[in-house]
């Protein structure tokens, strides 16, 4: 599925809100979407969390292979 760069970010927020993770290989093909695409989506979306104070931060989970959200506010 072709998609614009807002709907690529609102998915990918989207499906980090419901699951709590995202596997960058299931976003690339699902949204037909570059690496390089995909990690600059990642990018904004931690820059959102940041220029908003939202407390979260968005971490590469290597042990799972996957991306998680981390609470920084409640991080010892």
């Amino acid at each position: 599925m072709k998609v614009s760069k807002s709907q690529a970010l609102l998915f990918i927020f989207n499906t980090l809100m419901e699951r709590g993770y995202l596997k960058k290989t299931e976003i690339i093909d699902e949204l037909q979407i570059s690496e390089v695409t995909f990690w600059r989506n990642i990018q904004e979306i931690r820059a959102f969390l940041c220029n908003f104070n939202l407390f979260y931060d968005l971490v590469y989970d290597r042990k799972e292979n996957r991306y998680i959200f981390s609470n920084q506010y409640f991080a010892e």
